[in-house]
């Protein structure tokens, strides 16, 4: 009987983590801590607190310039899907740059 036991509880832990693991994978994607501040070409001040993690993003006007004031390195493009003429920012740095998509890398 205390192997039936024993297997029932390693059947239950199995299954505790699958759960756990399942609920973190829906919980989705991550996010940086901070502020993400650019300029638009028309002169626009704008910000995104705590931005998502990986995805690419498109901005409304061209960009022209950045503040990356989170946690995780930024990436400028020069097109809307996130290809082509890359230009990292770091965080804590500020840069000018022509730019009409970004993504926050996961670290």
């Amino acid at each position: 009987m205390p192997a039936l036991r024993r297997t029932a509880l390693a059947a239950a832990a199995a299954l505790a983590a699958t759960v756990l693991t399942a609920g973190q994978a829906l919980a989705g994607p991550g996010h940086a801590n901070g502020t993400f501040y650019y300029t638009d070409l028309l002169g626009g001040n704008q910000q995104v607190i705590d931005p998502e993690l990986g995805s690419c993003k498109l901005v409304s006007t061209l960009g022209t310039s950045v503040s990356n004031q989170t946690d995780a390195t930024v990436v400028l493009y020069t097109d809307t899907s996130c290809a082509l003429l890359a230009n990292p920012v770091s965080p804590g740095s500020t840069v000018t740059f022509v730019f009409k998509s970004y993504r926050f890398l996961e670290s």
